[in-house]
Order: C-alpha cells, then sequence, then structure tokens
C-alpha cells in the first residue's frame, strides 16, 4: 500500500497489532499510537516513533535500535525504566525524548554515535553519574535539558563548545564545582539569530484546522524558568526548521539552579547579550556577582536568579562584600583561573630565572669571578651584625622589593604571600603562643557545643538563618547551645538530646553536608535533617550514624542520597522511627539500595519505616524480614522495585501493623496469592500501581480495622484534572465489603476490567451510620444503573463514576448526600432528566461534573438551590432554552461549561456580577442572542469562549485580566471597540462577524498578542502601523476589504508563522524583505492585486509548507532557486513546534488545488502546497507536478512546452535552456575557484621542483628535447612521403643540429 503515515491515536484500541501490519504497509513513515494501545510494532520503516503519554512499563527494548533510519523518538512521559539499550546507535536520529520516565543508569557511550541529535530531553528521570566530555561531539545540540536528575561532579567544561546550543537546563542535579568560565563560547547565545521560536501553551483549541494536522507529532515540552515548568505542546516535524519558545522569554536560557555549583560566578558569563534567562539560585556560589548591562536586565526581570547563595554579594543584591578587594588573597582576581594562571607563571619564571643564571655563569669563569666578587663586596658589612639583624635586614631589603611589584594589580597576591614566608623564615622557627581558652558556658557541654559548630562549618548554605543563633561569643546565653535554634538538651544532665532541623519551606534548605563532628553527641535521641541538601560531596548516607546507641528518631527523607544504606544503621537497637524516603516527585527519587536487608531485623523496637524510593529489589525475603520485627505499625515501601509479595509466612508477627503503603511496585502475580490479605489488623492499605492482578481477593472482607484502600492502577489526569489510566489487568469485583463498617476510602480508578455498577454498590459496607467517603470507579468499564438506595451513604463525600458506561437515570435520592463535595458522572451514557430533587440536600456541593452523557436539566425558574458551586461542567447537557436562572447564585464559581447546551436566549443582566469570580467560561455552540453582557470590565475572566452563537451588537469593555478572547462565527457589527480593556490579551478571534469600519489604532497597544483573526469580516482601510507587535505569530486578515500597499510594519513582526491576507484589496509590489520572516510555514495572499515581480528573497523561507500568491497581477519569471524552500522537502532533519493558535477555536483553513477552495481540517490536510495561477508569469514551465494536478500552470499565457499542447519557438527554447543550464544546473563559481586554484599548484610545484637542482633541470629539459625532436622527425618524414621528397641527408641533418643544440643550451 501507498500508505506513508497512520494515526489511530485515541481509537480505544485494546488489541495488538495484526501479524500482517508491517508487510501491508511497508512504507510507513510515522506511526503515532499515543492513545492506549499496546506496542507490538512488527518492522516497518519508522522514521518518526511517537509513544508519548501512555503507561508502557519495563525497560526500553532492544529491538528498538533496529530502526536504522528512526529520526524522531518521543517515549516521553510513561513508566519506562531500567538503563538505555546499548545499542542506541542511531546515526539519523535527530529528536530523543525520554523525559518523565523512571529510566536509571549513566548516559551511554553508545549516544555519541547519534551525531544528529539537535534536541535531547532526559529530564525527569533516574540518570546518574558524571556528565560525559564527550556530550560536546553532539555539534548539531540546540536544546539540552537534563533536569531533575542524580548527575554528580562537575560541569565539563567543553560543553561550552557546543555553539548551537539556545537552552541548557543542568537543574535540580547534584552538579558541583565551579561553573565554567568559558561560557561565552556558547556562540548561539551571544547572536539575535535564534532558532527558538515563541508558541504559547494556551493556543490549544483553535488554529486554523489546516495546523492541527501537526500537532500529534511529537508531545509536551517543559522549560523551566523562575523555577516553574512552563509547558509546550505539540511541535511538527514535517520539514519545520524550529522550534519556538520565546514567547515566554525562553529563547536563550541557561538554568543551573539547584545544584551544588560553588566558586565564583565568571565574568565571561555577561558576555552571553542575548541570554533572556538566566537561572543560579539555590547553590553554594560565593563572590562578587560581575556587573554589566545584560545581568542587570536579567536580574530586573528575575530577581529570584541569584537566591540561595548566601556568599554572593555586590552592588545589585545591595549586599556589600567584606573587605578590602586589595588585601583579599582572592578578592586582586576576577576569578579564581587567573589565580592558576599566576601561579603557573610564577613556577614557570623561577625555572627560567634559576637556569639563566646558572647558565650564564657557566660559560665564562670571568663571568663568575665578577659575580662572586660582587656578592663579596656586600658580605663583610654583614659580619659585623648579629645573625638575625642581617636576616631581618635582608627580608625588609626583599619586602621593599615586593612592594614595588604590588603596584602591580595581577602579582599583589603573590608578593602578599611571599613576604608573609620571608617573614616566617625571619621569625626562625618561634612558635605561636596558643590562644587562651574560651570562655565556657555553665549551661551547655563544652565538647557538645563544639560539635554543633563543627556541624556548622560543614554547611555552606543556610537561606532561612536556621543556624543564625549558633555562634561562639556574645556573652553566656549565646553560647548555651541547649538556647540554639533547633536543639534541645536534657533538663537533667545538660546534655544535647534532640536536634531538629527540618525544612519545610521551598528555598529554605540547608546545604552542605551532615559532619562527623556529630559523633560526639553521644546522648542524642532525635535527630531529624529531612528536607534539606545535606548529602556532601560524596552524596553517601553518613556510616557513622550508625554510633549513636541512645538514638530513638532518626529522619533523613528528601535529601538526595546516592549509593548504598549503611548496615550500620541495624546497630540503633533503640530506634522507633526511620524515614529515608525520597522526594516523591517524578524524576526526584534518590538512587538509595539496600543489597542486604538483614541488618533491618535488629531494629526491634522500630515502629515506624519509611523506606520509598529505595531500591530494594535484591531484597527477595523482605516479608520475612519485616516479620521478625513485631513493633511495626506504619511501613511504607513504595516505589522500591520490589518484585513479589506472595512469599510464605508461616506465622505473622507484625500483629501490630496498622499502615502499609506498597504501591508501584511490580509484583506481577495474582493478588489472592499474597499474605497482605491476612493482616486484618490494618488500617490503611495502598496497593496502587502495583501489578498485583485477578480478582479481588475475598479475604479482603475480614481486614475490619480497615478505613483506607487504594487498589487504583494509575494516576493519570485529563484536561479536567480527572484520572483516565487505562484498565489494570484485574477481573471482576467479587470480594464482599459490607462488614467493612470503618471503611472510609474505596479507590479501585481504572482496576476493574468489567462489571455492574449496581452489584458493586451492593458490595460495600451496608453498616448504619455508614462511614464510607470516597469512592473512586472511574475508568472501569462498569455497565449498569445506579441504585436508588445511594442516599444511605450519608457520609459520602466524593462520588467518581467518571469514563464508564453506565445507563438509566440519575436517581434522586442523590440529592440526600449532605456531605457530598464532589460529584464525578462525565463521560458515560446517562441519560433522563435532573431537577430540583437531586439537588435538594446537597448543601456541600463545590464540584460538578455531567458533561457528554445525554441528561437534561429542568429546574424551577424560582428554585434556590442550596450549594454554593466552583467548578460546574456541563457540556453537551440540555440546560435551554433559556439561560437558567439558577446559576444566579452561584456567585463563587470559578470554571463553568456549557458547550452545546441548547441555551436560546440573552444573557441575563445578572451575568457580570454573579460570575464575577469566574477565571473560565465556555458557552459555544448555542443560540445565544442579544448582545454582549455589560460591566464585563469588572469582573476576574481570563478566558471567555462565546463561539457559534448569534451574539449580536457591538463589543463592550472587555475585563482586565483576559489572555483569551473568542467571538468567533457570530453576528456582531460595528466598529472595533477603541480600547478593549484588556492588555494582557494573548488571542483574539473575531472571525466570521459583520465587524465594520477600519481597525483602530488603540489594537497597536496590545503587546502581548501572539494571535489575531478578523477574517471574513467588513473591515476596510489600511490596517495600522503596529509595529511593536512583535510577539506575533498567527496574523489573519482574510475576506475583508483592506487596501493600501504590503503592510511595512509587518518587517518587524519576525515571529510570524502564520501570515493570510487573501481576498482583499491590497496592491503594489511584494518587499523584498518578505524572505526575513524565518519561521514563516504558511502565507496566503490571494484573490489582491499585488503585482511585479516575485521577490527571489521569497526562497530563503525555509520554514514555509503553504504559499498561495493566486488571482493577483503578478508578473515576471519565477524566482530561481525554489528548492531552497525546504520545508517543502519530503525529507527535512530539523523541526518547528505547532501549536493550535486560538483556543476554543473550530474554524477550518480554505487550500486551494485545481482551481477549488477545499475546506482542510486535521483529518485532511495538505503539507506542502505552492499556487501561483491566475497571473502573469512567464517561461518554461516545470513539469514535476502535472500529471497530479492538471490546472497547475492555468491562467499564464505565456508557459510553453510539453506537457502543455503549446510549443515553444525554437530559438527562445534554446535561449531558455541555455539560460536554465547556465543558472541553474552548473554552478561557475566554485568550477572556476577548482581550476585557478589547481593550476597554479601545478605550475608552482614544477617550478620549485626544478628551482633546487640543476641536474634535474638539465635532465627535465634533455627529455623535452627528445620528445620534441622525436615529433618533428615524424613530421617531416610524413610530409615527404606525402609530397614525395624522402632525402634521408636532409632528415639526419635536422636530427643531428637539434641534438647539438640542445646540448650546448644546457652547457
Amino acid at each position: 500500500m501507498g500508505i506513508s503515515h497512520i494515526n489511530i491515536s485515541r481509537g480505544n484500541i485494546i488489541d495488538r497489532l495484526p501479524d500482517w501490519f508491517s508487510n501491508s504497509f511497508s512504507n510507513v513513515e510515522v506511526l503515532d499510537i499515543s492513545g492506549p494501545l499496546p506496542l507490538n510494532l512488527g518492522a516497518p520503516r519508522i522514521e518518526y516513533l511517537i509513544l508519548r503519554s501512555n503507561n508502557f512499563t519495563g525497560q526500553i527494548p532492544v529491538s528498538l535500535c533496529e530502526f536504522d533510519e528512526l529520526y524522531i523518538l518521543d517515549l516521553s512521559n510513561n513508566n519506562f525504566e531500567g538503563e538505555l539499550p546499548k545499542c542506541f546507535k542511531m546515526e539519523h536520529l535527530s529528536f530523543l525524548l525520554l523525559s518523565k520516565n523512571s529510566l536509571s543508569g549513566k548516559i551511554l557511550p553508545s549516544l555519541q554515535s547519534c551525531t544528529s541529535i539537535t534536541f535531547l530531553d532526559l529530564s525527569w528521570n533516574r540518570f546518574s553519574g558524571k556528565l560525559p566530555m564527550w556530550i560536546s561531539n553532539l555539534v548539531r545540540l540546540r536544546f539540552l535539558k537534563l533536569s531533575y536528575n542524580k548527575f554528580d561532579g562537575h560541569i565539563p567544561t567543553n560543553i561550552t563548545d557546543l555553539s548551537h546550543l539556545y537552552h541548557l537546563n543542568l537543574a535540580a542535579n547534584s552538579l558541583s564545582g565551579v561553573i565554567p568560565w568559558q561560557l561565552s563560547n556558547l556562540e548561539a547565545m551571544t547572536k539575535g539569530k535564534s532558532m527558538l521560536r515563541k508558541l504559547p501553551n494556551n493556543y490549544s483549541r483553535g488554529v486554523d484546522r489546516y495546523l492541527s494536522r501537526f500537532k500529534h507529532m511529537v508531545g509536551e515540552l517543559s522549560v523551566t524558568t523562575k523555577r516553574q515548568d512552563l509547558k509546550y505542546q505539540g511541535f511538527a516535524l514535517l520539514g519545520i526548521v524550529t522550534i519556538d519558545l520565546s514567547s515566554n522569554y525562553l529563547t536563550e536560557s541557561l538554568d543551573l539552579s539547584e545544584n551544588k555549583l560553588s566558586g565564583e560566578i565568571p565574568s565571561s558569563i555577561s558576555k552571553l547579550t542575548y541570554l533572556s534567562t538566566l537561572d543560579l539560585s539555590y547553590n553554594n556560589l560565593i563572590g562578587r556577582i560581575p556587573s554589566g548591562g545584560q545581568l542587570d536586565t536579567l536580574y530586573n526581570n528575575n530577581p529570584s536568579m541569584y537566591d540561595g547563595n548566601a556568599g554572593l554579594c555586590g552592588d545589585i543584591l545591595k549586599k556589600k562584600c567584606p573587605g578590602n578587594d586589595a588585601s583579599n588573597y582572592y578578592g586582586s582576581y576576577k576569578d579564581h583561573y587567573e589565580l592558576l594562571y599566576l601561579c603557573f607563571g610564577l613556577v614557570i619564571g623561577f625555572v627560567l630565572g634559576l637556569w639563566v643564571v646558572f647558565l650564564t655563569l657557566l660559560f665564562k669563569k670571568s663571568w663568575r669571578i665578577a659575580y662572586f666578587r660582587l656578592f663579596d663586596k656586600h658580605h663583610p658589612s654583614s659580619h659585623s651584625l648579629p645573625k638575625h639583624t642581617v636576616n631581618q635586614h635582608l627580608t625588609l631589603q626583599l619586602i621593599n622589593h615586593l612592594a614595588m611589584l604590588m603596584r602591580h594589580p595581577t602579582i599583589a597576591a603573590a608578593a602578599a604571600a611571599a613576604s608573609f614566608l620571608l617573614l616566617m623564615i625571619a621569625a626562625d622557627g618561634q612558635a605561636a603562643t596558643p590562644s587562651p581558652p574560651a570562655a565556657i558556658g555553665n549551661y551547655c557541654k563544652p565538647r557538645e557545643r563544639d560539635a554543633l559548630l563543627a556541624f556548622k562549618e560543614g554547611v555552606t548554605d543556610d537561606p532561612a538563618g536556621l543556624l543564625a543563633s549558633w555562634r561562639r561569643g556574645g556573652g553566656q546565653l549565646q553560647e548555651d547551645c541547649c538556647q540554639w535554634r533547633g536543639v534541645r538538651c536534657s533538663n537533667r544532665t545538660g546534655h544535647v538530646v534532640k536536634l531538629c532541623l527540618r525544612n519545610d519551606h521551598a528555598g529554605t534548605a540547608l546545604a552542605g553536608e551532615i559532619g562527623q563532628s556529630l559523633i560526639s553527641l553521644e546522648h542524642l535521641k532525635y535527630l531529624d535533617l529531612s528536607m534539606n541538601n545535606l548529602a556532601g560531596s560524596t552524596g553517601h548516607v553518613p556510616e557513622f550514624l550508625g554510633s549513636f546507641r541512645s538514638l530513638r528518631y532518626l529522619n533523613l527523607s528528601g535529601i538526595v542520597f546516592f549509593g548504598m544504606v549503611p548496615p550500620q544503621l541495624g546497630n540503633l537497637s533503640n530506634l522507633r522511627y526511620l524515614d529515608l524516603s525520597g522526594i516523591r516527585l517524578s524524576g526526584m527519587v534518590p538512587f538509595l539500595y539496600i543489597s542486604d536487608g538483614s541488618w533491618l531485623a535488629h531494629l526491634s523496637n522500630l515502629q515506624y519505616l519509611n523506606l520509598d524510593g529505595v531500591n530494594l529489589s535484591t531484597v527477595l525475603d523482605w516479608p520475612n524480614i519485616l516479620n521478625m520485627i513485631p513493633s511495626l505499625k506504619n511501613v511504607s515501601l513504595s516505589s522500591c522495585s520490589l518484585q513479589s509479595a506472595n512469599q510464605s509466612l508461616p506465622e505473622l508477627n507484625f500483629r501490630k501493623l496498622e499502615m502499609l503503603d506498597l504501591s508501584n511496585n511490580d509484583f506481577n502475580h495474582p493478588a489472592e496469592s499474597s499474605w497482605i490479605w491476612n493482616l486484618t489488623s490494618l488500617k490503611y492499605l495502598n496497593l496502587s500501581s502495583s501489578s498485583l492482578y485477578g480478582d479481588i481477593p475475598q479475604a479482603l472482607g475480614n481486614m475490619l480495622s480497615l478505613q483506607v484502600l487504594d487498589f487504583s492502577f494509575d494516576d493519570h489526569k485529563d484536561s479536567m484534572g480527572m484520572s483516565v489510566s487505562k484498565n489494570g489487568n484485574m477481573g471482576t469485583m467479587t470480594a464482599n465489603l459490607k462488614n467493612l463498617c470503618n471503611l472510609e476510602v474505596l479507590d479501585l480508578d481504572c482496576r476493574l476490567e468489567y462489571g455492574n455498577i449496581m452489584d458493586i454498590f451492593q458490595r460495600l459496607p451496608q453498616c448504619s451510620p455508614s462511614k464510607l467517603k470516597e469512592v473512586h470507579l472511574a475508568g472501569n468499564n462498569l455497565t449498569g444503573m445506579l441504585p436508588n438506595w445511594i442516599g444511605r451513604l450519608t457520609s459520602l463525600v466524593t462520588l467518581d463514576l467518571f469514563n464508564n458506561s453506565i445507563t438509566g437515570q440519575v436517581p434522586s435520592e442523590i440529592g440526600m448526600l449532605t456531605n457530598l463535595r464532589n460529584l464525578y458522572l462525565h463521560f458515560n451514557n446517562m441519560n433522563g432528566t435532573i431537577t430540583e430533587k437531586h439537588f435538594a440536600h446537597l448543601t456541600s456541593l463545590k464540584s460538578i461534573y455531567f458533561c457528554y452523557n445525554h441528561l437534561k436539566i429542568v429546574m424551577d425558574p424560582q428554585w434556590l438551590p442550596p450549594f454554593k458551586l466552583e467548578k460546574a461542567y456541563f457540556a453537551s447537557i440540555t440546560m435551554g432554552p433559556s439561560f437558567p436562572r439558577w446559576l444566579q447564585s452561584q456567585v463563587d464559581i470559578v470554571a463553568l461549561a456549557m458547550n452545546d447546551a441548547g441555551i436560546n436566549d440573552t444573557f441575563p443582566d445578572w451575568f457580570s456580577i454573579t460570575f464575577s469570580k469566574a477565571k473560565l467560561l465556555e458557552f459555544p455552540g448555542n443560540q445565544i442572542s442579544g448582545g454582549l453582557p455589560t460591566n464585563m470590565e469588572n469582573m476576574s475572566l481570563e478566558k471567555l469562549y462565546l463561539k457559534s452563537n448569534q451574539i449580536a451588537g457591538l463589543i463592550p469593555r472587555m475585563p482586565r485580566n483576559l489572555t483569551i478572547l473568542d467571538l468567533s462565527n457570530n453576528s456582531l457589527s460595528g466598529p472595533l471597540p477603541l480600547n478593549i480593556g484588556s492588555p494582557k490579551l494573548a488571542e483574539l478571534n473575531l472571525l466570521s462577524n459583520r465587524i465594520t469600519g477600519n481597525v483602530p489604532q488603540s489594537i497597536c497597544e496590545l503587546q502581548n498578542l501572539h494571535g489575531l483573526d478578523l477574517s471574513n469580516n467588513l473591515l476596510h482601510g489600511e490596517f495600522p502601523q503596529c509595529s511593536g507587535m512583535s510577539m506575533m505569530s498567527f496574523f489573519r486578515l482574510s475576506n475583508n476589504s483592506f487596501s493600501g500597499n504590503f503592510p511595512s510594519f509587518l518587517q518587524g513582526w519576525t515571529e510570524l508563522s502564520f501570515l493570510d491576507l487573501s481576498w482583499n484589496k491590497f496592491s503594489g509590489n511584494l518587499p523584498t524583505w518578505i524572505g526575513n520572516f524565518s519561521k514563516l510555514e504558511i502565507l496566503r495572499l490571494k484573490h489582491n492585486m499585488f503585482s511585479g515581480n516575485i521577490p527571489a528573497s521569497i526562497t530563503k523561507l525555509g520554514n514555509l509548507s503553504h504559499l498561495d500568491l493566486a488571482s493577483n497581477s503578478i508578473s515576471g519569471p519565477l524566482p530561481q532557486y525554489l528548492a531552497n524552500l525546504t520545508g517543502m522537502v519530503p525529507k527535512q532533519y530539523y523541526t518547528n513546534e505547532h501549536e493550535e493558535r486560538l483556543s476554543g477555536c473550530d474554524y477550518k483553513s480554505l487550500v486551494t488545488m485545481k482551481g477549488l477552495e477545499l475546506e482542510y481540517d486535521e483529518e485532511n490536510v495538505t503539507v506542502v502546497t505552492i499556487d501561483l495561477s491566475s497571473n502573469l508569469l512567464t517561461g518554461t514551465q516545470l513539469g514535476t507536478l502535472y500529471d497530479q494536478n492538471h490546472h497547475l500552470y492555468d491562467g499564464n499565457d505565456g508557459l510553453c512546452g510539453p506537457p502543455l499542447p503549446k510549443s515553444c519557438y525554437k530559438s527562445d527554447a534554446s535561449e531558455q535552456g541555455h539560460l536554465m543550464r547556465s543558472k541553474q544546473g552548473f554552478d561557475i563559481g566554485p568550477f572556476s575557484i577548482g581550476v585557478v586554484m589547481g593550476f597554479m599548484a601545478g605550475l608552482w610545484i614544477v617550478f620549485y621542483a626544478l628551482l633546487f637542482r640543476k641536474s634535474w633541470r638539465v635532465a627535465y629539459f634533455c627529455l623535452l628535447d627528445k620528445v620534441y625532436d622525436e615529433v618533428c622527425v615524424i613530421a617531416v618524414v610524413g610530409w615527404e612521403r606525402l609530397t614525395g621528397r624522402t632525402d634521408p641527408r636532409l632528415l639526419m641533418s635536422h636530427v643531428a643540429w637539434s641534438s647539438i643544440d640542445s646540448d650546448e643550451s644546457y652547457e
């Protein structure tokens, strides 16, 4: 088959790919299975493989390496784990997106074979080790994101050799050392020609349908700035060159935050003149901040860029640097590398000076005699002085010379050091007098106070001043360590028994290491250092912690440790509480592991154990180890890579266990075979995403103490924040839970394979009163109807039945649930009518999701709801024809969606007041008429979607915070407002209305506007000169009556990717600067009155994929080098990020082919088109697309030659053919240069070869003479034979004379 692209995403396919797939679709270049489809690719020739945002688990298969032509690999946002395949050597691979998985190990050396990589995103994983030196070999790299991993070591200096790098993000690792001073070598950040372009994330619902086809190609891209992850979705990969992130000022960014970098900030960083984001926060940097206009500007944009570096100082922070620069050893140098250069120079100077003197004296004895006489001349005077006086005299003389040298700033520190050294020599070995001991406090043990102060010295950063009170001196009270913050002493003995330095706030963590001095706190019982950055340079859990024999509480959670948990912790026999868990964020789980967990059994008094994120894959007998600790009450082993939970336990000893969390492990065996169900003392049980399969065991009904059961499969969210995960491998709900009277939370989201909702509800606890507060059954293919007795669940707070196949009516008894706060019934097949009775007693209701059912809401106009909603989604629910009056009381609404709700009414007069707090309002697809609401300027709205209604009248003043406004496909009339009132507006869509008049000059004040669509209106005149709207990327004015020349202000809109001026009255010539739109992808200028030639610069638009200049008066020849339009070349190893431009828009893009206006949506798109029809172009036709479109050349009377029936005159054809050969088929420039260079080389090689030896020249010229004589003889003999004259004497005389003449010449 001829199919090259298959998109079967979101198709609800639950089967494997068939065996005939790879044979039938052998030419497939793109395979997108971003929906819930199991992977079985066969062996097609895949170039684009996008499997993002699924639930794929396990390791990345080695078979993936067989795809030699793979160009894009997007496996981001899955659950892949383990190391990358070692065969990763895809030379064509340009995009490698592996973010948001659980991949581990080091960066494989085989990746350096992927020399075509331009985009590398390994963020939010568990990669570790040092950054490889060979990363500089990836010379095409433009985007490098390695944030939120566990890399350590230094930043390799050769990373600055990546001259094309625009974005570098190494944040949230454990990198240490200094920032490379060669950062100015990142040339891409010092030039204004950026490959990154802005496309805001808000363009999620609308764009011309033409563009929406590209959306599926690559998934979500996140870029970190100002400590926030900003997400950009869907950039296309069909021959488009650039990625645009500049709408958030991310064009060139450098993020090194949250590492362990030390030293000073190199002054060379100020040379990155086009750097638009810099974040060095939360490191260990010290010294003066370099000054410069660029760094000052970045600081004004982001004052937090230096936060968390207590050692930084300078005018920009209004913090004076301590000491005098001249007296500070390091202060005299701009950075520490100058010190290194100085030392190196001193060594070389010393060696040179020594050997110059030595060698000078070595040559002549008289020089040596003179030198020693000079020395003797000064020697006698020293005999009359004591020895120590002579030494001091010489020392002072040398110091005076050094003082003269100190006038030179580059050797001031060396002079000071030399002076100090000489003074030490002059002291003649005198020892320093020891200082008297400090005063000892009466309340604090001196040894323990010194241990705490030594610990403080190991803390390199204390943003919150947690240890500010820890200091020596200042009185007896201040030296009392028992009064220091975080320290507690025994009232009886005065010993330190508690040290609590837990960090509970972002940005205030201590940084440094856990000093071994703490071992002096022999009586310590409580140690909490959690949520700090105290892993130290080694990154290991300190072994000496096992020496605290009295310790009962140890909490090191959230500290990013690596390596093996020291078994010495097993010595803490009195320990009750142990927490070594990692930070519970994707990609932030520490690489701690336990290879032999037998030491845990020695903690016989342990009650609380949390090892979340610690690798226990090799501890196969972990249940037996826990079974040896009968005191356990709380155990959390989430994400520990546990292999099974079906070990044989003859007798359960941990009968006191109340809380057990085994979520996110890979047990992969039947749930019924596990010993877990015998733990009848449990109150909390979390088995979510644990890979247990089979029916839910009957033994669950015997766990009478259970309060919380989480047996869900996953926690992926949809656009409304609801779980949409695919089903786990479970059976039906057969367990009887009727006797679980203490059960409060039941979460089985995406766990059941199928079931009947009525049957499941009958198995829920039937106790009175019911304690059940939350029921989560989303995504389980449940059928049947809700029971009428649902009102018995009086304690219910959340009912989540989203994404099932439940039918029937919503029982009115649901209105008896007085505690119900969240009701999620969306995406089912429920029908019937919702009345006041359904809401009669729902006084606590805050969120209601009814959308995408077959429901109808009918309320009495006078009905007053008992609740105050915050979120309400009623899309596709019939609520009309009148605007629901009961909504007037919902003054706390934040989000309201009533798409296709059958409203045939006008906006009520209370609209603006009732919804004054709303951030999102959606009413598209109704028949709302009349004018827009009044007094909207006082609303808090940020997004307003009112497209496809019948709204008429003028556009009033809009809310000040509005960023998206979609009023397309309405009947608005009159002129545009002089002041729309929304200065933050980013997207404005007024497509298909009846707006008249001129566009006001005030529209130019919308400096944040990214997308503007005024097409299909009645506007006329010239568009205002809005040169300042430089962020515009989508601009459409088609189907109006705009006039004038091609808008000159567009020259400053360098971010344009979509420009449509078609069906207007623009005239004049196309500007030559049209080729400056380097990011332009679609250009439509058809049906205007443009004239003149097509500018040759149009061939510079390398990203252009659609060009339409039809139906103008353009004349002249076609531009040469149309092949430069690389956006129209099928294979292109660059990329461009596409996004839907205007949220909420659903309009189509018209593309002309074969003389017809075709409407294209996401199912039907022509990617690459050129339409130059109905102009006055001349010349020979191109002849490459005629077979596909016989109307290709219509309307151009000057064209001739096959395949057209019109023949060209012979002379013209010959002339034209010669012209094409000379200008296109044969490039004269390089050839001419090659000829000249070859000639010169050949000439001069011979010349120089003959220049060196006379014998060579004689032999060379003799050879020439010999050849010449032979040619002459042949010529003469031949001529004589032709003429009949063959005198041999004449012939011999010629030869003899030639030979003699030659010999004499060389002599």
